[in-house]
């Protein structure tokens, strides 16, 4: 059922929200641990009790920022994970430029796993199984693409899958460094069309395992 807005409820997710966007962009900014319940709720123009009643702990915080943002990265990426095989693969290619229009979800993950890349914490295994979850996503595709006859046989679907994740953190690095010199995007294209021409199998045609019958292998 909506909300209708200017209610008490109504009220209360749009504060929520606020103080989601404004912890968010002080821990890509300062970290978790540079960041107080007083700045946020500075931030927000509330009380740190204000805070508090909508979040009981900082960790309750920030798994809050690290869901919300997860929702929107699913969001904007949506259309290129919803495919698979070697259509995702040749997807890849526009990957760098989604992330160049996600600025402070891109900043804000560089920040946390960096700042949590050797504790114990909930935020160390969010990251951990978050990495699983995608290298056994893009491990998927390959060997997807490999079963279709668009990749060569002799593969190594994990291998390529780790290669392509290292690519993405670092071109983020390299972005955030230089100021938008160094462009993600063209970078992520640059790397995705030379990952497919090195593995792309030999072929005019090939078979779909679910179709079983010949089909044009797509171009690049």
């Amino acid at each position: 059922m909506a909300v209708k807005p200017g209610t008490k409820q109504a009220r209360g997710r749009a504060r929520r929200e606020a103080i989601l966007e404004a912890a968010a962009t002080l821990f890509a900014t300062n970290g978790f641990r540079g960041t107080s319940i007083a700045a946020i709720a500075e931030k927000v123009g509330v009380t740190d009790a204000g805070v508090l009643y909508h979040f009981p702990t900082k960790t309750d915080l920030l798994l809050a920022v690290l869901a919300h943002f997860e929702r929107l990265d699913a969001d904007e990426l949506a259309e290129t994970y919803a495919r698979g095989g070697y259509d995702l693969l040749l997807a890849l290619r526009d990957l760098g430029a989604q992330m160049e229009r996600t600025p402070d979800l891109t900043a804000l993950g560089l920040t946390l796993s960096a700042e949590h890349l050797q504790d114990d914490s909930v935020v160390n295994t969010y990251f951990r199984e978050r990495y699983a979850v995608l290298r056994a996503f893009f491990e998927e595709a390959i060997t997807d693409a490999i079963d279709s006859g668009h990749v060569r046989p002799d593969v190594d679907a994990a291998s390529e899958a780790s290669a392509l994740i290292a690519h993405l953190d670092g071109i983020r690095f390299q972005w955030f460094f230089s100021g938008g010199a160094v462009s993600m995007d063209q970078s992520v294209r640059t790397y995705t069309d030379a990952m497919l021409a090195r593995v792309r199998a030999d072929v005019d045609n090939t078979r779909s395992p679910r179709a079983g019958r010949a089909t044009a292998r797509p171009g690049i």
